[in-house]
């Protein structure tokens, strides 16, 4: 046993520091290639869980290996990789924070850059006599405090206090001059920036708010998606990447200077590196971490080139050529920007889909009950893409409410609506509105929820358009559940006393198909939905249940029009109503963060609402403006 320890040992002791500085490269060119998918995988938890992973083991094993050789026999081979471990500090363009909470740390992160270079400062100073490795060892180090400074001025132009220091009332400006088609294609590159004076506070001009409305009215809905995309991509350049310090003569400067040193180091260590004493090994190490270094500079680069913020800037400049605005248009305003996936969660499958009563038990006596729900949460999601049919519904109920809001007044008192809008519009509705308006945000939502489950169970439709609305009212009602249930940071302003509701509802329903766990969820649904709506439950907190409202509004729903059946319109109406209203009283930061994480149609529709001047940051009168 001793023997093979001391193997081990050995084994640690001859390859420990060259095996962390081949893992730290590895896990530069992971994050430099994988880093911007986060915008489009950001919902698949395996791919984030990797770049968390990555992202802080990135900064631990080139702070420790530094460690390592200054504790080492210094050779002066290991004296010219520790600038390099520097370099890696610095991080790629491609990812400086993985959330918004890592910005806020700019002054901690400012002390580590301090604390890291006099450490590879001292393992230079304090390289073994005759060191002709010492020059590009300079070099490298000048490009990793470089880029080391790159990331730590990121994180403080992202902070949210420097953040908000340039956020003034922007007044749009419209491409007047020019009605061709690369005028249009100007408008959806062009970084309009509401988005940053949404999250830090400044009020919106009227003149904005009348200018922005009125381009988006002439947009067809697929247009004015991209531009939404497009505005939150630009965000996340701005909070997560270190576009805001690269992008500018300064930034290229500085860059220039960066690549150049590596250049320089690969230069005047070609032929030093041919030292017959050195292993060959190590030659080819310190080739790979040249070589790499230089290579993931000029990917960088190139993403660089054709990021949202670059291409925004040239479609701005009035020298761009005609040719290259329409390969813009062709290759590069149509690519993902997001994941468009819409996550789904049932209460109806929830229920019937409990964990054995022994591993409850035994999750309650380790305290761990609360990590056993979110597991189940997570297995029962479902995901559906973000149609054309969904979106196109969305963009044109949020415009003709929009078109009717003349004033700031009006648009505010639109964003108080959470279906009464749509109740209150037609007489024959009215007997529902008792729905929204005698019940909290959380139990008008639960409430719909479990009432279009019954519906969309209940009838088998026929006609293609009342089909269309049917599917439209079951994606978005398990998309708002979803939000409840697995993302209370998004919903926390107005799902105050979801845990009461869930738990009262939970229990009457499963009081109702306990021993029948052989029903799957439309069957639940229909045998429900058949009870009388008179007969009560009891309630295990004294009250009653949404449960029972939402019996009873289901009920109401059929009985509306027996002709066509359930109101599938209406219901979608409802539904978009319900979700207008969780956008905008989001908090704006809760906002900022979905981008890193895949995007949320909650978010997209919240920016849109903005656009169409939707809001409550629009100043009534000029002087009303910060």
């Amino acid at each position: 046993m001793s023997s093979i320890a001391d193997i081990l040992m050995k084994l640690w002791a001859s390859w420990n520091i060259r095996g962390l500085i081949i893992l730290s490269l590895l896990v530069q060119c992971f994050l430099v290639l994988f880093a911007p998918l986060r915008k489009q995988k950001g919902g698949k938890w395996v791919f984030m869980t990797s770049m968390w992973f990555a992202y802080l083991l990135a900064d631990w094993v080139a702070t420790f290996t530094i460690g390592l050789i200054l504790r080492s026999e210094r050779s002066f081979i290991l004296v010219f990789w520790a600038p390099f471990l520097l370099l890696h500090l610095g991080g790629p363009d491609t990812i400086t924070s993985f959330s918004l909470e890592d910005n806020e740390f700019w002054i901690r992160h400012l002390l580590g850059l301090v604390l890291q270079i006099a450490s590879t400062a001292y393992v230079i100073l304090h390289s073994p006599p005759h060191n002709k490795l010492l020059f590009p060892a300079l070099l490298v180090l000048i490009a990793g405090i470089i880029k080391y400074a790159e990331r730590n001025r990121a994180f403080y132009l992202a902070s949210f206090e420097r953040y908000g220091d340039k956020g003034k009332a922007f007044s749009y400006q419209r491409e007047t001059e020019d009605s061709s088609d690369r005028g249009t294609r100007k408008e959806l590159l062009a970084p309009y920036g509401i988005i940053k004076n949404l999250l830090v506070g400044p009020l919106l001009t009227p003149k904005y708010r009348f200018s922005s409305k009125q381009a988006l009215e002439e947009k067809r809905p697929e247009q004015a998606l991209q531009m939404m995309e497009i505005e939150l991509s630009l965000l996340y350049e701005a909070l997560h990447t270190k576009l805001p310090v690269v992008h500018g003569k300064i930034g290229y400067f500085f860059r220039a200077i960066s690549l150049g040193c590596i250049f320089g180091a690969l230069l005047s260590s070609r032929l030093i590196l041919q030292h017959p004493k050195l292993r060959h090994f190590d030659i080819l190490l310190t080739y790979g971490l040249l070589i790499g270094a230089i290579t993931l500079d000029f990917i960088s680069i190139g993403m660089l080139i054709f990021s949202d913020c670059n291409l925004a800037y040239y479609c701005l400049r009035r020298s761009t050529n005609v040719r290259i605005m329409a390969w813009i248009q062709n290759r590069v305003i149509n690519r993902r920007r997001w994941s468009k996936i819409i996550l789904q969660h049932n209460f109806i499958t929830y229920c019937l889909n409990d964990y054995p009563d022994w591993l409850i038990k035994f999750a309650d006596f380790l305290y761990l009950r609360t990590f056993l729900e979110a597991i189940k949460k997570k297995q029962l999601l479902s995901s559906r893409e973000l149609n054309e049919q969904v979106w196109n519904f969305i963009f044109e109920q949020v415009k003709s409410v929009a078109v009717s809001a003349r004033t700031v007044e009006m648009g505010k008192e639109i964003c108080l609506r959470r279906g009464n809008g749509i109740l209150d519009s037609h007489e024959k509705y009215r007997e529902l509105v008792w729905s929204v308006k005698e019940l909290d945000y959380t139990e008008s939502l639960v409430t719909w929820h479990i009432a279009t489950e019954f519906c969309f169970h209940e009838e088998d439709c026929n006609s293609s358009e009342n089909m269309g609305y049917r599917k439209i009212s079951k994606s978005l009602s398990d998309y708002m559940f979803y939000l409840l249930e697995v993302e209370p940071a998004i919903m926390g302003t107005v799902s105050m006393d979801r845990k009461v509701v869930r738990e009262a509802t939970y229990y009457q329903i499963k009081s109702f198909i306990n021993g029948q766990s052989s029903l799957d969820g439309k069957n639940v649904s229909r045998a429900i939905f058949a009870i009388n709506p008179e007969f009560d439950f009891m309630s295990p907190i004294g009250r009653k249940p949404v449960f029972l409202y939402a019996r009873k509004l289901a009920h109401q729903l059929k009985e509306l029009d027996e002709s066509i059946g359930f109101p599938w319109e209406l219901m979608s109406k409802v539904w978009v109503e319900l979700m207008c209203y969780a956008a905008i009283n989001c908090r704006p930061n809760v906002h900022a963060q979905q981008p890193s994480r895949g995007g949320q149609l909650l978010t997209i529709v919240w920016l849109l609402m903005n656009w169409f001047g939707l809001g409550t940051q629009f100043a009534t009168e000029l002087h009303d403006v910060v």
